[in-house]
């Protein structure tokens, strides 16, 4: 009877320091659950069937990375960048003849989510390039580049507008659609996905 009690003592004291120890491993991890955010999506934007400027071309991404700790989220990267590309012509059915008009031009990546609208970003004229490695003549270059730096909403290049009025790092997501527009006109489209 003896060999039952001590056997029992001896159980019961190995699962219970088995606890304790657990536990002060949970204390010095700070204690509660992690969970960890990812997002890293991009698309490629081209132009669609009836396109108005069919040799115009861009790119949009995201990424972020955050981690949430007893209910506090901390936001670790939080970034989205975009480059639209458009010839200077003439006879451009977007408006943008010149490098004057391609300075002005209101150029925009609308973002939708299960066809509605969650953000707009309005692109930054950057410069007029005379590339030499084609026949294709200057194209205006549009960019976007908004972050989340130190809690803050930080706009490098152009600017982002959520439905609710704020300037934010749109929350893009795989399967999100970007369209182009200039000058109120549509002529880019692409899918986000992940790379």
């Amino acid at each position: 009877m003896h060999a039952v009690y001590r056997n029992l003592l001896v159980t019961t004291l190995c699962v219970a320091v088995s606890v304790f120890m657990l536990a002060g491993v949970n204390h010095a991890n700070g204690g509660g659950p992690v969970s960890k955010v990812k997002v890293n999506v991009r698309a490629e934007l081209e132009p669609f069937n009836g396109s108005p400027e069919p040799d115009a071309d861009g790119k949009v991404r995201h990424h972020k990375e955050a981690r949430t700790k007893h209910e506090i989220t901390k936001i670790k990267k939080d970034e989205f960048k975009g480059l639209v590309k458009i010839q200077v012509d003439p006879e451009s059915l977007l408006g943008i003849v010149n490098e004057d008009t391609a300075e002005g031009a209101d150029v925009r990546v609308i973002l939708t989510r299960n066809g509605i609208t969650y953000a707009e970003c309005l692109l930054e004229f950057v410069e007029a390039d005379d590339d030499d490695d084609d026949d294709e003549g200057v194209q205006a270059h549009y960019r976007v580049h908004v972050r989340i730096k130190k809690g803050v909403v930080k706009e490098k290049k152009g600017m982002c507008i959520l439905a609710d009025s704020s300037h934010a790092v749109p929350d893009a997501l795989a399967d999100d659609v970007a369209m182009a527009t200039a000058n109120g006109v549509a002529f880019l489209q692409g899918t986000f996905e992940k790379p």
